[in-house]
Protein backbone atom coordinates (compact mmCIF):
# COMPACT_ATOMS: atom_id res chain seq x y z
CA UNK A 1 0.00 0.00 0.00
CA UNK A 2 1.29 3.47 -0.99
CA UNK A 3 2.06 5.68 1.80
CA UNK A 4 -0.27 8.68 1.10
CA UNK A 5 0.90 12.84 2.10
CA UNK A 6 -2.66 14.40 3.28
CA UNK A 7 -3.51 17.00 1.52
CA UNK A 8 -3.46 19.20 4.66
CA UNK A 9 0.25 18.28 5.36
CA UNK A 10 0.84 19.25 1.60
CA UNK A 11 -0.63 22.47 1.75
CA UNK A 12 0.92 23.25 5.36
CA UNK A 13 4.54 22.62 4.20
CA UNK A 14 3.95 24.65 1.44
CA UNK A 15 2.47 27.37 3.15
CA UNK A 16 4.88 27.30 5.67
CA UNK A 17 7.87 27.24 3.14
CA UNK A 18 6.60 30.08 1.28
CA UNK A 19 6.58 31.82 4.60
CA UNK A 20 9.68 30.62 5.66
CA UNK A 21 11.27 32.18 2.26
CA UNK A 22 9.28 35.40 3.22
CA UNK A 23 10.32 35.98 6.06
CA UNK A 24 13.97 35.44 5.82
CA UNK A 25 13.96 37.77 2.77
CA UNK A 26 11.64 40.20 5.36
CA UNK A 27 14.71 39.63 8.52
CA UNK A 28 17.67 40.53 5.84
CA UNK A 29 15.18 43.64 4.56
CA UNK A 30 14.43 44.74 8.29
CA UNK A 31 18.17 44.06 9.41
CA UNK A 32 19.78 46.16 6.96
CA UNK A 33 17.26 48.86 7.71
CA UNK A 34 17.71 48.48 11.45
CA UNK A 35 21.36 48.75 11.12
CA UNK A 36 21.11 51.32 8.44
CA UNK A 37 19.44 53.66 11.17
CA UNK A 38 21.23 52.60 14.10
CA UNK A 39 24.41 53.78 12.10
CA UNK A 40 22.43 56.82 10.84
CA UNK A 41 22.14 57.57 15.22
CA UNK A 42 25.56 56.67 15.85
CA UNK A 43 26.80 58.98 12.97
CA UNK A 44 24.48 61.58 14.65
CA UNK A 45 26.21 61.35 17.94
CA UNK A 46 29.47 61.35 16.45
CA UNK A 47 28.93 64.49 14.84
CA UNK A 48 27.16 65.93 18.69
CA UNK A 49 30.54 64.77 20.18
CA UNK A 50 32.42 66.01 17.27
CA UNK A 51 31.06 69.58 17.67
CA UNK A 52 31.28 69.17 21.41
CA UNK A 53 35.44 68.86 21.32
CA UNK A 54 35.27 71.32 18.64
CA UNK A 55 33.37 73.94 20.68
CA UNK A 56 35.47 73.01 23.52
CA UNK A 57 38.89 73.28 21.55
CA UNK A 58 37.91 76.84 20.13
CA UNK A 59 37.37 77.68 23.55
CA UNK A 60 40.93 76.30 24.87
CA UNK A 61 42.59 77.59 21.61
CA UNK A 62 41.47 81.14 22.66
CA UNK A 63 42.72 80.93 25.58
CA UNK A 64 45.90 78.86 25.04
CA UNK A 65 44.81 76.51 27.31
CA UNK A 66 46.15 72.92 25.50
CA UNK A 67 46.75 71.36 29.01
CA UNK A 68 42.81 71.91 29.90
CA UNK A 69 42.08 70.67 26.39
CA UNK A 70 44.05 67.34 26.98
CA UNK A 71 42.42 66.41 29.85
CA UNK A 72 38.83 67.39 28.60
CA UNK A 73 39.35 65.39 25.55
CA UNK A 74 40.85 62.26 27.79
CA UNK A 75 37.85 62.35 30.24
CA UNK A 76 35.21 62.20 26.93
CA UNK A 77 37.42 59.08 25.71
CA UNK A 78 36.94 57.43 28.87
CA UNK A 79 33.58 56.79 28.07
CA UNK A 80 33.19 52.87 26.86
CA UNK A 81 31.64 53.80 23.21
CA UNK A 82 34.29 56.23 22.42
CA UNK A 83 37.48 54.14 21.50
CA UNK A 84 39.70 56.82 19.83
CA UNK A 85 39.95 60.64 19.51
CA UNK A 86 42.66 62.48 17.86
CA UNK A 87 43.32 65.97 16.82
CA UNK A 88 45.15 66.27 13.73
CA UNK A 89 46.88 69.92 12.12
CA UNK A 90 46.64 71.07 8.05
CA UNK A 91 49.92 68.73 7.86
CA UNK A 92 49.11 65.65 8.60
CA UNK A 93 50.66 65.22 12.42
CA UNK A 94 48.52 63.81 14.81
CA UNK A 95 48.62 66.82 17.62
CA UNK A 96 46.75 65.09 20.43
CA UNK A 97 45.55 61.41 20.88
CA UNK A 98 44.20 58.91 23.43
CA UNK A 99 46.61 56.40 21.87
CA UNK A 100 49.98 56.58 23.25
CA UNK A 101 52.64 56.43 20.91
CA UNK A 102 50.39 58.36 18.22
CA UNK A 103 50.99 61.55 19.32
CA UNK A 104 53.75 63.25 16.92
CA UNK A 105 52.88 60.87 13.66
CA UNK A 106 52.03 62.23 10.55
CA UNK A 107 48.92 61.01 8.23
CA UNK A 108 48.72 61.30 4.62
CA UNK A 109 46.44 62.38 2.50
CA UNK A 110 45.40 59.17 1.25
CA UNK A 111 44.62 57.71 4.89
CA UNK A 112 41.18 57.32 5.45
CA UNK A 113 40.69 60.17 7.71
CA UNK A 114 41.54 62.14 5.05
CA UNK A 115 40.64 60.64 1.69
CA UNK A 116 36.72 62.09 1.87
CA UNK A 117 38.19 65.45 1.57
CA UNK A 118 41.55 65.19 -0.44
CA UNK A 119 39.97 63.07 -3.26
CA UNK A 120 41.09 65.59 -5.49
CA UNK A 121 43.95 68.50 -5.63
CA UNK A 122 42.01 70.99 -3.95
CA UNK A 123 40.32 69.75 -0.40
CA UNK A 124 36.16 69.62 -0.29
CA UNK A 125 35.37 71.70 2.62
CA UNK A 126 31.34 71.40 2.21
CA UNK A 127 31.12 67.53 2.53
CA UNK A 128 28.53 66.27 4.40
CA UNK A 129 28.41 64.09 8.02
CA UNK A 130 27.43 60.93 6.32
CA UNK A 131 30.44 61.27 3.32
CA UNK A 132 32.89 61.85 6.57
CA UNK A 133 31.82 58.87 8.46
CA UNK A 134 33.35 55.34 7.55
CA UNK A 135 33.02 51.91 9.19
CA UNK A 136 36.77 50.75 10.65
CA UNK A 137 37.61 47.99 12.78
CA UNK A 138 39.91 48.43 15.63
CA UNK A 139 43.36 46.50 16.94
CA UNK A 140 41.35 44.45 18.70
CA UNK A 141 38.86 43.43 15.52
CA UNK A 142 36.27 44.82 16.61
CA UNK A 143 33.45 47.11 14.16
CA UNK A 144 33.09 51.25 14.99
CA UNK A 145 32.46 54.01 13.11
CA UNK A 146 35.19 56.75 12.39
CA UNK A 147 33.73 60.33 12.07
CA UNK A 148 35.94 62.92 10.99
CA UNK A 149 35.27 66.55 11.40
CA UNK A 150 37.20 70.03 10.25
CA UNK A 151 38.42 72.78 12.65
CA UNK A 152 37.50 75.98 10.89
CA UNK A 153 39.60 79.05 10.70
CA UNK A 154 37.28 81.47 12.51
CA UNK A 155 37.68 85.29 13.05
CA UNK A 156 37.70 85.08 16.39
CA UNK A 157 40.94 83.20 15.92
CA UNK A 158 42.67 85.07 13.27
CA UNK A 159 41.32 88.42 13.92
CA UNK A 160 43.02 87.99 17.93
CA UNK A 161 45.88 89.39 19.16
CA UNK A 162 47.26 85.87 19.56
CA UNK A 163 46.41 84.90 16.11
CA UNK A 164 49.13 81.46 15.12
CA UNK A 165 46.93 81.50 11.73
CA UNK A 166 46.53 83.64 8.85
CA UNK A 167 43.43 85.14 7.62
CA UNK A 168 43.33 82.82 4.33
CA UNK A 169 43.57 79.67 5.98
CA UNK A 170 40.33 77.54 5.77
CA UNK A 171 40.85 74.46 8.19
CA UNK A 172 42.92 74.88 11.59
CA UNK A 173 42.69 71.09 11.90
CA UNK A 174 41.11 67.76 12.02
CA UNK A 175 39.12 66.03 14.67
CA UNK A 176 38.94 62.28 14.08
CA UNK A 177 36.53 60.27 15.94
CA UNK A 178 36.05 56.86 16.50
CA UNK A 179 32.80 55.14 18.56
CA UNK A 180 32.49 51.69 19.06
CA UNK A 181 29.69 50.09 17.19
CA UNK A 182 29.26 47.10 19.67
CA UNK A 183 26.34 47.87 20.91
CA UNK A 184 25.16 48.02 18.12
CA UNK A 185 25.80 44.69 16.90
CA UNK A 186 24.71 43.26 20.46
CA UNK A 187 21.03 45.49 19.25
CA UNK A 188 21.46 43.63 15.49
CA UNK A 189 21.52 40.58 17.17
CA UNK A 190 18.69 40.80 20.29
CA UNK A 191 16.37 42.24 17.27
CA UNK A 192 17.33 39.28 14.90
CA UNK A 193 16.49 36.96 17.51
CA UNK A 194 13.34 38.63 18.89
CA UNK A 195 12.40 38.52 14.79
CA UNK A 196 13.05 34.67 14.83
CA UNK A 197 11.06 34.05 17.74
CA UNK A 198 8.35 35.85 16.47
CA UNK A 199 8.68 34.47 12.83
CA UNK A 200 8.29 31.13 14.28
CA UNK A 201 5.03 31.79 16.72
CA UNK A 202 3.72 33.39 13.48
CA UNK A 203 4.06 30.46 10.98
CA UNK A 204 3.00 28.13 13.93
CA UNK A 205 0.04 30.44 14.33
CA UNK A 206 -0.33 30.63 11.13
CA UNK A 207 0.11 26.89 10.17
CA UNK A 208 -2.20 26.33 12.70
CA UNK A 209 -4.91 28.52 11.47
CA UNK A 210 -4.06 26.51 7.46
CA UNK A 211 -4.27 23.58 9.14
CA UNK A 212 -8.01 24.17 10.55
CA UNK A 213 -9.30 26.83 8.01
CA UNK A 214 -7.77 23.98 4.93
CA UNK A 215 -9.90 20.88 6.99
CA UNK A 216 -12.74 22.53 7.03
CA UNK A 217 -12.80 24.58 3.63
CA UNK A 218 -11.02 21.75 1.24
CA UNK A 219 -10.53 18.75 3.50
CA UNK A 220 -14.18 17.59 4.05
CA UNK A 221 -15.34 18.48 1.21
CA UNK A 222 -12.42 16.21 -0.40
CA UNK A 223 -12.74 13.75 1.82
CA UNK A 224 -16.92 13.58 1.01
CA UNK A 225 -15.74 13.75 -2.42
CA UNK A 226 -13.14 10.99 -1.76
CA UNK A 227 -15.99 8.75 0.40
CA UNK A 228 -18.53 9.10 -2.70
CA UNK A 229 -16.53 8.01 -5.47
CA UNK A 230 -15.67 4.81 -3.45
CA UNK A 231 -19.49 4.13 -3.02
CA UNK A 232 -20.09 4.73 -6.51
CA UNK A 233 -17.18 2.62 -7.15
CA UNK A 234 -19.01 0.05 -5.23
CA UNK A 235 -22.08 0.31 -7.26
CA UNK A 236 -23.97 2.26 -4.66
CA UNK A 237 -25.59 5.21 -7.42
CA UNK A 238 -27.99 6.55 -4.44
CA UNK A 239 -25.13 8.13 -3.04
CA UNK A 240 -24.85 11.90 -3.06
CA UNK A 241 -22.63 14.71 -1.97
CA UNK A 242 -23.70 17.13 0.63
CA UNK A 243 -22.83 20.75 -1.23
CA UNK A 244 -21.85 22.83 1.69
CA UNK A 245 -20.14 25.75 -0.02
CA UNK A 246 -20.70 28.13 -3.23
CA UNK A 247 -17.40 28.06 -4.26
CA UNK A 248 -15.54 25.68 -6.87
CA UNK A 249 -15.69 22.58 -4.39
CA UNK A 250 -19.13 23.23 -4.34
CA UNK A 251 -19.75 23.39 -8.08
CA UNK A 252 -17.72 20.21 -7.94
CA UNK A 253 -19.79 18.16 -5.65
CA UNK A 254 -22.76 19.03 -7.50
CA UNK A 255 -21.15 18.26 -10.75
CA UNK A 256 -20.50 14.88 -9.18
CA UNK A 257 -24.31 14.20 -8.11
CA UNK A 258 -25.05 15.44 -11.65
CA UNK A 259 -22.82 12.81 -12.81
CA UNK A 260 -24.06 10.31 -10.14
CA UNK A 261 -27.79 10.78 -10.92
CA UNK A 262 -26.80 10.25 -15.09
CA UNK A 263 -24.91 7.29 -14.00
CA UNK A 264 -27.74 6.09 -12.00
CA UNK A 265 -30.37 7.18 -14.87
CA UNK A 266 -28.17 4.95 -17.44
CA UNK A 267 -27.95 1.83 -14.51
CA UNK A 268 -31.38 2.11 -14.55
CA UNK A 269 -31.44 2.00 -18.09
CA UNK A 270 -29.38 -0.74 -19.01
CA UNK A 271 -30.91 -2.95 -16.48
CA UNK A 272 -34.40 -2.51 -18.29
CA UNK A 273 -32.93 -3.09 -21.38
CA UNK A 274 -31.57 -6.63 -20.20
CA UNK A 275 -34.52 -7.29 -18.06
CA UNK A 276 -35.96 -6.55 -21.68
CA UNK A 277 -33.60 -8.46 -23.51
CA UNK A 278 -33.00 -11.23 -21.05
CA UNK A 279 -37.44 -11.81 -21.08
CA UNK A 280 -37.67 -11.53 -24.95
CA UNK A 281 -34.80 -14.22 -25.19
CA UNK A 282 -36.60 -16.31 -22.67
CA UNK A 283 -39.82 -15.76 -24.40
CA UNK A 284 -37.93 -16.62 -28.02
CA UNK A 285 -36.57 -19.51 -26.66
CA UNK A 286 -39.51 -20.85 -25.65
CA UNK A 287 -41.39 -20.53 -28.54
CA UNK A 288 -38.13 -21.92 -30.31
CA UNK A 289 -38.79 -25.21 -28.14
CA UNK A 290 -42.05 -24.80 -28.74
CA UNK A 291 -41.64 -24.97 -31.79
CA UNK A 292 -39.56 -27.89 -32.06
CA UNK A 293 -41.64 -30.20 -29.77
CA UNK A 294 -44.28 -28.88 -32.41
CA UNK A 295 -42.15 -30.21 -35.55
CA UNK A 296 -41.25 -33.22 -33.62
CA UNK A 297 -44.37 -34.33 -32.76
CA UNK A 298 -45.38 -33.75 -36.61
CA UNK A 299 -42.87 -35.92 -37.91
CA UNK A 300 -43.27 -38.43 -34.99
CA UNK A 301 -47.62 -38.35 -35.94
CA UNK A 302 -46.76 -38.37 -39.65
CA UNK A 303 -44.24 -41.79 -39.17
CA UNK A 304 -46.50 -42.92 -37.47
CA UNK A 305 -49.55 -42.33 -39.12
CA UNK A 306 -48.25 -44.38 -41.94
CA UNK A 307 -46.84 -46.71 -39.94
CA UNK A 308 -50.88 -46.97 -38.69
CA UNK A 309 -51.97 -47.41 -41.66
CA UNK A 310 -50.02 -50.06 -43.22
CA UNK A 311 -50.64 -52.15 -39.93
CA UNK A 312 -54.77 -51.16 -39.69
CA UNK A 313 -54.96 -52.23 -43.65
CA UNK A 314 -52.84 -55.42 -42.75
CA UNK A 315 -54.96 -56.12 -39.93
CA UNK A 316 -58.06 -55.36 -40.77
CA UNK A 317 -59.01 -58.23 -42.78
CA UNK A 318 -57.98 -60.81 -40.53
CA UNK A 319 -60.17 -59.34 -37.52
CA UNK A 320 -63.42 -58.99 -40.24
CA UNK A 321 -63.39 -62.52 -40.92
CA UNK A 322 -62.44 -63.12 -36.92
CA UNK A 323 -65.39 -61.39 -36.38
CA UNK A 324 -67.51 -63.09 -38.79
CA UNK A 325 -66.82 -66.66 -37.82
CA UNK A 326 -67.04 -65.53 -34.38
CA UNK A 327 -70.56 -64.72 -34.80
CA UNK A 328 -71.59 -67.51 -37.19
CA UNK A 329 -70.17 -70.04 -34.30
CA UNK A 330 -72.11 -68.29 -31.79
CA UNK A 331 -75.81 -68.48 -33.70
CA UNK A 332 -74.77 -72.40 -34.17
CA UNK A 333 -76.93 -74.91 -32.36
CA UNK A 334 -74.19 -76.81 -32.47
CA UNK A 335 -72.67 -74.88 -30.05
CA UNK A 336 -72.18 -76.27 -26.49
CA UNK A 337 -73.98 -74.21 -24.22
CA UNK A 338 -70.76 -74.17 -21.75
CA UNK A 339 -68.89 -72.30 -24.51
CA UNK A 340 -71.24 -69.32 -25.55
CA UNK A 341 -70.12 -67.00 -22.99
CA UNK A 342 -66.19 -67.65 -24.53
CA UNK A 343 -67.45 -66.74 -27.85
CA UNK A 344 -69.51 -63.30 -26.74
CA UNK A 345 -65.90 -62.71 -24.58
CA UNK A 346 -63.81 -63.29 -28.70
CA UNK A 347 -66.48 -61.34 -30.44
CA UNK A 348 -66.29 -58.57 -27.92
CA UNK A 349 -62.35 -58.30 -28.00
CA UNK A 350 -62.58 -58.64 -31.52
CA UNK A 351 -64.72 -55.30 -32.07
CA UNK A 352 -62.58 -53.75 -29.45
CA UNK A 353 -59.66 -54.96 -31.93
CA UNK A 354 -62.01 -53.44 -34.83
CA UNK A 355 -62.35 -50.21 -32.58
CA UNK A 356 -58.58 -49.47 -32.71
CA UNK A 357 -57.83 -50.46 -36.19
CA UNK A 358 -60.65 -47.65 -36.79
CA UNK A 359 -58.66 -45.07 -34.95
CA UNK A 360 -55.48 -45.74 -36.30
CA UNK A 361 -57.01 -45.46 -39.62
CA UNK A 362 -58.76 -41.95 -39.11
CA UNK A 363 -55.21 -41.22 -37.38
CA UNK A 364 -53.36 -41.87 -40.50
CA UNK A 365 -55.88 -40.73 -42.91
CA UNK A 366 -54.73 -36.81 -43.24
CA UNK A 367 -57.93 -34.90 -44.75
CA UNK A 368 -58.15 -31.10 -45.68
CA UNK A 369 -60.26 -29.21 -43.82
CA UNK A 370 -63.41 -27.82 -44.94
CA UNK A 371 -62.80 -24.08 -43.68
CA UNK A 372 -65.64 -21.80 -42.56
CA UNK A 373 -65.67 -18.28 -41.00
CA UNK A 374 -67.67 -19.07 -37.43
CA UNK A 375 -67.28 -17.73 -34.21
CA UNK A 376 -65.48 -20.18 -31.70
CA UNK A 377 -68.11 -19.17 -28.78
CA UNK A 378 -70.57 -21.02 -31.36
CA UNK A 379 -68.73 -24.42 -31.78
CA UNK A 380 -68.43 -24.39 -27.90
CA UNK A 381 -71.57 -24.49 -26.83
CA UNK A 382 -72.64 -26.70 -29.25
CA UNK A 383 -70.30 -28.95 -27.35
CA UNK A 384 -71.66 -27.77 -23.83
CA UNK A 385 -74.91 -28.09 -24.90
CA UNK A 386 -73.82 -32.04 -25.88
CA UNK A 387 -72.66 -32.98 -22.48
CA UNK A 388 -75.11 -30.99 -20.13
CA UNK A 389 -77.41 -34.28 -21.32
CA UNK A 390 -74.71 -37.01 -20.17
CA UNK A 391 -74.95 -38.57 -17.23
CA UNK A 392 -71.32 -38.68 -16.53
CA UNK A 393 -71.49 -34.86 -16.42
CA UNK A 394 -74.47 -35.13 -13.96
CA UNK A 395 -71.77 -33.67 -11.02
CA UNK A 396 -69.29 -31.27 -12.91
CA UNK A 397 -70.77 -27.50 -12.74
CA UNK A 398 -69.61 -25.86 -16.73
CA UNK A 399 -68.89 -22.60 -16.20
CA UNK A 400 -68.41 -20.07 -19.43
CA UNK A 401 -66.38 -16.85 -19.95
CA UNK A 402 -66.21 -15.66 -23.73
CA UNK A 403 -64.73 -13.00 -24.08
CA UNK A 404 -66.69 -9.90 -25.46
CA UNK A 405 -66.99 -8.80 -29.30
CA UNK A 406 -63.97 -11.47 -30.20
CA UNK A 407 -63.07 -12.07 -33.76
CA UNK A 408 -64.26 -14.84 -36.12
CA UNK A 409 -61.88 -17.42 -37.07
CA UNK A 410 -61.60 -19.63 -40.04
CA UNK A 411 -61.36 -23.01 -38.94
CA UNK A 412 -63.59 -26.60 -40.02
CA UNK A 413 -66.34 -26.61 -37.56
CA UNK A 414 -66.62 -30.73 -37.20
CA UNK A 415 -62.75 -31.24 -36.97
CA UNK A 416 -63.20 -28.26 -34.03
CA UNK A 417 -66.11 -29.63 -32.48
CA UNK A 418 -64.57 -33.20 -32.48
CA UNK A 419 -61.33 -31.67 -30.81
CA UNK A 420 -63.01 -29.86 -28.13
CA UNK A 421 -65.45 -32.64 -27.42
CA UNK A 422 -62.10 -34.81 -27.03
CA UNK A 423 -60.88 -32.57 -24.64
CA UNK A 424 -63.85 -32.22 -22.26
CA UNK A 425 -64.46 -36.10 -22.14
CA UNK A 426 -60.61 -36.14 -20.89
CA UNK A 427 -61.54 -33.33 -18.34
CA UNK A 428 -64.40 -34.95 -17.13
CA UNK A 429 -62.29 -37.95 -16.91
CA UNK A 430 -60.26 -36.08 -14.73
CA UNK A 431 -62.95 -35.30 -12.63
CA UNK A 432 -64.59 -38.18 -11.41
CA UNK A 433 -66.20 -37.50 -8.16
CA UNK A 434 -67.30 -33.73 -9.71
CA UNK A 435 -65.94 -30.28 -10.18
CA UNK A 436 -65.50 -27.13 -11.86
CA UNK A 437 -64.77 -27.48 -15.75
CA UNK A 438 -64.19 -23.65 -16.42
CA UNK A 439 -64.30 -22.76 -20.66
CA UNK A 440 -63.23 -19.28 -21.77
CA UNK A 441 -62.17 -17.44 -24.57
CA UNK A 442 -60.16 -14.21 -24.92
CA UNK A 443 -57.68 -12.65 -27.64
CA UNK A 444 -53.96 -13.35 -27.36
CA UNK A 445 -50.97 -13.27 -29.48
CA UNK A 446 -51.08 -8.95 -29.10
CA UNK A 447 -54.82 -9.78 -30.86
CA UNK A 448 -53.58 -12.07 -34.26
CA UNK A 449 -55.07 -15.38 -31.80
CA UNK A 450 -58.53 -16.27 -30.66
CA UNK A 451 -57.50 -18.07 -27.62
CA UNK A 452 -59.84 -21.09 -26.07
CA UNK A 453 -58.57 -22.59 -22.53
CA UNK A 454 -60.47 -25.91 -21.18
CA UNK A 455 -59.87 -25.98 -17.14
CA UNK A 456 -60.69 -28.71 -15.25
CA UNK A 457 -60.41 -29.04 -10.99
CA UNK A 458 -59.60 -32.81 -11.18
CA UNK A 459 -55.50 -33.76 -9.99
CA UNK A 460 -53.12 -32.65 -12.46
CA UNK A 461 -50.78 -34.23 -14.56
CA UNK A 462 -47.56 -35.45 -13.52
CA UNK A 463 -44.65 -32.81 -15.02
CA UNK A 464 -43.09 -35.58 -16.35
CA UNK A 465 -46.17 -37.00 -18.40
CA UNK A 466 -46.49 -33.25 -19.44
CA UNK A 467 -44.38 -33.64 -22.31
CA UNK A 468 -45.81 -37.25 -23.92
CA UNK A 469 -49.32 -36.53 -23.61
CA UNK A 470 -49.63 -35.62 -27.23
CA UNK A 471 -47.32 -38.63 -28.40
CA UNK A 472 -49.37 -41.51 -29.92
CA UNK A 473 -50.74 -44.70 -27.74
CA UNK A 474 -49.69 -42.93 -24.43
CA UNK A 475 -51.96 -42.88 -22.05
CA UNK A 476 -52.88 -43.42 -18.16
CA UNK A 477 -56.09 -44.69 -18.66
CA UNK A 478 -56.70 -48.63 -18.30
CA UNK A 479 -59.10 -48.64 -21.32
CA UNK A 480 -57.94 -45.95 -23.44
CA UNK A 481 -55.81 -46.44 -27.23
CA UNK A 482 -53.71 -43.00 -26.83
CA UNK A 483 -54.77 -41.66 -30.17
CA UNK A 484 -57.03 -39.35 -28.57
CA UNK A 485 -54.93 -36.02 -28.35
CA UNK A 486 -52.39 -37.25 -30.84
CA UNK A 487 -55.97 -36.52 -33.54
CA UNK A 488 -56.40 -33.72 -31.83
CA UNK A 489 -53.12 -32.17 -31.83
CA UNK A 490 -52.94 -32.86 -35.78
CA UNK A 491 -56.57 -31.51 -36.43
CA UNK A 492 -55.24 -28.00 -35.05
CA UNK A 493 -52.37 -28.08 -36.81
CA UNK A 494 -54.18 -28.72 -40.13
CA UNK A 495 -56.42 -25.67 -39.18
CA UNK A 496 -53.59 -23.35 -38.47
CA UNK A 497 -53.92 -23.14 -34.30
CA UNK A 498 -51.96 -24.39 -31.79
CA UNK A 499 -52.49 -26.01 -28.61
CA UNK A 500 -50.58 -26.16 -25.28
CA UNK A 501 -51.08 -27.72 -22.26
CA UNK A 502 -50.16 -26.43 -18.45
CA UNK A 503 -50.76 -28.79 -15.24
CA UNK A 504 -50.33 -28.52 -11.43
CA UNK A 505 -50.23 -31.33 -9.31
CA UNK A 506 -53.86 -31.63 -6.83
CA UNK A 507 -54.62 -27.90 -9.07
CA UNK A 508 -55.67 -28.98 -12.11
CA UNK A 509 -55.09 -29.17 -15.75
CA UNK A 510 -55.67 -26.28 -18.46
CA UNK A 511 -55.68 -26.97 -22.09
CA UNK A 512 -55.33 -23.43 -24.58
CA UNK A 513 -56.36 -23.87 -27.93
CA UNK A 514 -55.12 -21.12 -30.33
CA UNK A 515 -56.92 -19.85 -33.56
CA UNK A 516 -55.86 -17.36 -35.90
CA UNK A 517 -58.05 -14.28 -36.54
CA UNK A 518 -59.66 -14.79 -39.66
CA UNK A 519 -58.40 -12.47 -42.75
Amino acid sequence: MKMRISLIAKFTFATSLILLVFMGVLDNINLKNFRKVMVDYAVSNAEQIADIISQSTFDAMMKNDKTGLSHMIGRITKSENIEHIRLIDPKGKVVFSNISGETGSVIGKHADECIMCHYSESPDVSTTSKSRSRIIFTRSGKEALGFTKAIYNQPACFAASCHFHGKNETVLGLLDISISLEMLRHKSHEYRLEFIMLTCWLLLLIGMLVTILTHYLVDIPVQRLVRHSELVSLGDLGSRVPVSSRDELGELSEAFNNMTENLSRADKELKGLADSLERKVEERSQEIMRMEEQLRRSEKLASLGTLSAGVAHEINNPLTGILLFASIMKSDKRLDPALLPDMERVISETQRCAGIVKDLLEFSRESLPEKEIIALEAILDEVVTFFHNQPDFSEIVIRKQYGSDLPRIEVDPNQIRQVFMNLVINAGHAMPYGGLLEISTYQCGEGKYICAAIKDSGDGIPEENLARIFDPFFTTKSEGTGLGLSISYGIIENNGGKIEVKSKIGEGTTFIVQFPVSG
